[in-house]
């Protein structure tokens, strides 16, 4: 406020004392403020129209609250029907006339657009020309095993399939240290450390109980004898899966589990780990008479019956040779039947025997690394003559 400015005065007379004037001075910033708070908030904003719709429409009753909103209304009444154009071919129906023979071009379509790849015809070129990009796309490279050489579309299947190679089990149990291949194989066996773990399939015959149905199921071959998985080479029948796949391996001289130490090759993963125990030292088995450690089940047991016991169970049918395993007297009983169960694949050979397969295979190998090397001595050529 400057300081020529001065405050509006009002007087007013009081009616106790007529003579004398009572003077307020009210300056003007205070009466802005009062007139501004003596103002309701919202005061700004517009207040509803609602109310205020009082023009009403004569045909369908709708009120308005302007006379140019219901003269802008009233235009829908008066508008004519729109007229529908019915496809002959279908039921279909269009509001405008070009769009009807544009639709009607795909009836009169013939299938006139074949693909130059495979011959698959399309009634349409875009249609074509979409379908040939399936043919332009490259293929996935699939994910190899260095080991088998067999091939995976996914990478992280191909990363769990190579632990059975390596032997590598990255999933502990917390518990007890034991190692697993496969995360839910890791969980599974957790479960066996509850206090009383639960087993709800249960087989009716002995009482066993098995926390997943597949292993009741698996379970349930030892009382039925059932073998479902047979093999197509020699027709020999396995309870489990497990075990027909190791057997192929027999046919097919295929030993994909590698010694890290001497690089001996295997079948199984069984195999394999009953033979790193010959580099290891460990004799986990002992002789129950004379305490003899061994690194391998079966060669106790052959011990103890060849040493201790001596007795002879098993009688070859054909010639009277007798036998102190039945795995021994199966395999003797082929030189009489004839049966010669390992095939070769390169050149359909047969042999009664595993380590003659192998032998014979190496054969094979030999000749390819001979013809190799004679191709490359013929791109030499002759060498040339000094003298000349």
């Amino acid at each position: 406020m400057g300081p020529d400015h001065t405050p509006d005065i009002k007087t007013e007379s009081s009616e106790d004392s007529p003579g004398v004037a009572e003077i307020k001075v009210i300056p003007e910033s205070d009466s802005n403020d009062a007139s501004a708070a003596s103002e309701p908030e919202n005061s700004k904003q517009p207040e509803s129209r609602t109310s205020d719709k009082c023009y009403s429409c004569s045909v369908c009753r709708k009120m308005f609250d302007r006379p140019s909103k219901l003269e802008r209304h009233k235009v829908v009444h008066s508008r004519e029907p729109k007229t529908l154009h019915q496809c002959p071919h279908c039921e279909k129906s269009f509001t405008q006339q070009d769009k009807l023979l544009r639709h009607q071009n795909c009836h009169n379509r013939t299938n006139k657009h074949p693909c130059p790849d495979c011959g698959k015809v399309f009634n349409r070129p875009s249609k074509l020309e979409r379908h040939k990009r399936t043919h332009s796309k490259k293929p996935r490279v699939p994910h190899q095993c260095s080991y088998c050489m067999k091939t995976f579309s996914k990478l992280n299947k191909l990363v769990r399939h190579k632990r059975m190679h390596t032997g590598e089990k990255p999933f502990t149990c917390p518990i007890c240290g034991k190692g697993f291949s496969e995360s839910g194989h890791c969980k599974a066996h957790e479960k066996t450390h509850e206090d009383q773990p639960e087993k709800p399939h249960c087989c009716p015959d002995c009482g066993m109980r098995f926390f997943k149905a597949s292993e009741l199921r698996r379970h349930l071959r030892s009382h039925t004898g059932e073998k479902p998985f047979r093999c197509t080479l020699c027709e020999s029948c396995f309870s489990r899966s497990e075990g027909l796949k190791r057997h192929m391996r027999s046919h097919t001289g295929e030993r994909p589990y590698k010694c890290i130490i001497c690089g001996k090759g295997f079948y199984s993963r069984q195999d394999l780990n009953t033979h790193g125990l010959i580099h290891s030292g460990e004799k986990p088995h002992l002789c129950p008479v004379c305490g003899k450690g061994f690194s391998q089940l079966g060669n106790m047991k052959e011990h103890e019956q060849n040493v201790h016991i001596k007795s002879e169970k098993y009688i070859c049918n054909e010639c009277g040779a007798t036998f102190t395993r039945y795995k021994s007297m199966t395999k003797h009983q082929r030189t009489h039947t004839g049966e010669r169960p390992y095939l070769c694949l390169t050149c359909g050979r047969r042999f009664s025997w595993s380590h003659s397969l192998s032998r014979h295979r190496r054969t094979h190998a030999h000749q390819q690394m001979c013809l190799d090397t004679s191709k490359d001595l013929s791109f030499e050529g002759p060498s040339e003559n000094p003298s000349s």
